[in-house]
C-alpha cells in the first residue's frame, strides 16, 4: 500500500535518544521505512540525524530555528519566524499526501509551528493531517491568545484544521481529546505506541531478524526455544509434541529447535524424524523450525546472543533430556521468565533448579528406584511407558497424547492466569512495530 508520500513534521532541534518524542518519531520512521514508503521528516535546520533518523530511505528538510516559549508570548521577531516557517513548509509538503505532526497542535512551545501550518493548510486541499496529542496538556484555547495577537492569528485558530485527524493512545480518553479540540469523536483516532521487539529482546543479527518476521515468531501466544545437538538422548521430539498440545487448546505456537553440530549421521534422521513428526502432530512448517534449515550460515549453530535473544521472547521450555550434568539452556530459559517443564525421571533436575517448575516423566538414565549411590551407571535407566501394560501401539500413542495434552494444560494455565506471562503475551502480539502500523496506522492514510 507504499503509494502515498508521508511526512513527520517536528521542531526537533537535536537527537536526543531520551527525549520521548524523538522515540515516537523513531517508532513511526521505523514502521514506514519497514513497509516500503520513504518519509520525508521535517526538523529544525540544527538537527544532525541519528538512529532512525540516518535510514537511508529517510528524506530529511529543515525548517528555520526559530526562539520557542512554554508559555503564550508574541516575542520581537514572531511574524518573521511564521513566515519563514510557513515558507519552508509549502516548500517540503508540496508533494506530500499524509503528513504526522508531533504535538504542533496544542503547546504553548509549538505556537509558531502551529500558526504556519494553519495558515498553509488551505493551499493543501488533499493533504491529510494526522496530529499526534503525546500528552495530557489541554490545548492553548482563543481566549489565552486574545490580547496578545492580532485578528490574522486569531483568525487561523478560529476555524477547524483542516482535513485532520487527532491521534490518541487509549479509547476511554477519546472524548475528552474530542472536547478539547472541539470535534467530533470520530475525529479521534486510537494509535498505540508501539515498541521495537527487535531492540526489546536484543535482536541485533540481521539473519535472525529475518528469521523471526519470515516465521511471524512474535505473532505467536506461546513461544518454545530448545538449543540442542540432535542426539536421541535429549528427547526433542517431547518438546514438539507438548507444543503440538498446546496448539489444540487453543494457543497459536512456535516451536524453535537451535540445532548445533548435527549435519550429519542419525542426527540428521532423528531431525527428518521430527519433521515428519510435527506434521503427524498437527504442526505446519511455520510453527517448528530447525535453525540448521534455515540459512548456511546457521547450519553448524547459532551465536549465542541470538539464543538468549531467543529465549527472551519465548515463554515455554520444555526439558525432557534423559541425562544432564547441569544446563546451560534451562538455566537461561529460567531466567528469561519461561515457564518450565523438567523431566520428573531425572532427580538431579529438582536438585539443580528446584520446585519451580512442571515436573513430568519423560523417562531418564538414572533408576529412580535405586539408593542414590547406585542410580547410574550401566543398565541403569527408568523407562516411562504411557498408558497401562499390555495394550497396542496405537494405543500406547493415544494414550500418550493424553499425558502431553495434560502437560500442555499445565503451561496454558500459567500462560493464561499469570498476570505477568499473560501481559507479555498481549505486548508481544499487539504492540509491535508491525502489528501497530498494519491494524491501526496505516489505514489512517487512506481515509479521506
Amino acid at each position: 500500500m507504499s503509494n502515498k508520500n508521508i511526512a513527520i513534521f517536528t521542531n526537533f532541534f537535536g537527537y536526543d535518544e531520551s527525549y520521548s518524542l524523538i522515540r515516537v518519531a523513531e517508532d513511526q520512521i521505523k514502521m514506514l521505512v519497514r513497509h516500503g514508503y520513504k518519509p520525508t521528516v521535517i526538523v529544525s535546520e540544527t538537527f544532525e540525524p541519528e538512529g532512525a533518523f540516518a535510514h537511508p530511505d529517510v528524506i530529511l528538510k529543515k525548517v528555520p530555528n526559530v526562539p520557542c516559549h512554554n508559555q503564550v508570548k508574541n516575542d520581537e521577531t514572531f511574524d518573521k519566524d511564521v513566515d519563514d516557517i510557513a515558507s519552508a513548509l509549502r516548500e517540503h509538503l508540496k508533494d506530500i499526501d499524509v503528513v504526522l505532526t508531533q504535538d504542533i497542535v496544542y503547546k504553548p512551545s509549538e505556537l509558531k509551528y502551529n500558526f504556519a501550518a494553519r495558515r498553509i493548510a488551505g493551499e493543501f486541499p488533499k493533504l491529510t493531517w494526522l496530529h499526534w496529542i503525546n500528552s495530557a496538556t489541554p490545548p492553548i484555547t482563543l481566549n489565552s491568545l486574545m490580547g496578545v495577537f492580532t485578528d490574522q492569528y486569531l483568525d487561523l485558530m478560529r476555524k477547524p484544521f483542516p482535513n485532520s485527524l487527532y491521534v490518541f493512545f487509549n479509547d476511554i480518553s477519546k472524548g475528552i481529546i474530542a472536547k478539547n479540540f472541539n470535534v467530533t469523536d470520530d475525529k479521534v483516532q486510537i494509535v498505540h505506541h508501539p515498541s521495537d521487539l527487535d531492540e526489546v529482546y536484543g535482536v541485533k543479527n540481521t539473519l535472525l531478524k529475518k528469521f523471526i518476521q519470515k516465521r511471524d515468531i512474535y505473532s505467536a501466544d506461546a513461544i518454545c526455544v530448545y538449543p540442542a545437538r540432535l542426539d536421541r538422548g535429549k528427547q526433542v521430539h517431547f518438546a514438539i509434541k507438548t507444543m503440538a498440545k498446546i496448539k489444540e487448546l487453543g494457543m497459536s505456537v512456535r516451536m524453535i529447535v537451535v540445532d548445533f553440530h548435527s549435519a550429519g549421521g542419525d542426527k540428521v534422521t532423528y531431525r527428518d524424524e521430527m519433521k515428519s513428526m510435527g506434521i503427524d502432530w498437527g504442526l505446519s512448517p511455520q510453527e517448528l523450525s530447525f535453525t540448521s534449515q534455515f540459512h548456511p550460515d546457521w547450519e553448524q549453530g547459532i551465536p549465542h546472543d541470538d539464543v538468549l535473544a531467543l529465549f527472551r521472547m519465548s515463554n515455554t521450555f520444555v526439558m525432557p533430556s534423559v541425562s544432564e550434568s547441569y544446563s546451560y539452556i534451562t538455566q537461561e530459559a529460567g531466567l528469561t521468565g519461561n515457564v518450565i517443564v523438567l523431566n520428573q525421571d531425572f532427580p538431579p533436575f529438582r536438585d539443580i533448579f528446584g520446585k519451580n517448575a512442571i515436573f513430568r516423566k519423560y523417562s531418564s538414565n538414572w533408576d529412580v528406584l535405586a539408593g542414590f549411590d547406585e542410580a547410574m551407571g550401566e543398565g541403569k535407566h527408568s523407562s516411562t511407558l504411557y498408558g497401562p501394560a499390555g495394550i497396542s501401539p496405537e494405543e500406547r500413542e493415544h494414550y500418550e497424547g493424553i499425558y502431553h495434552k495434560i502437560t500442555a494444560g499445565a503451561i496454558v494455565h500459567r500462560l493464561r492466569n499469570d498476570i505477568a506471562q499473560a501481559m507479555q503475551i498481549r505486548l508481544r502480539k499487539e504492540r509491535g512495530l508491525d502489528y501497530i502500523f498494519k491494524t491501526e496506522l496505516e489505514h489512517l492514510f487512506f481515509i479521506n
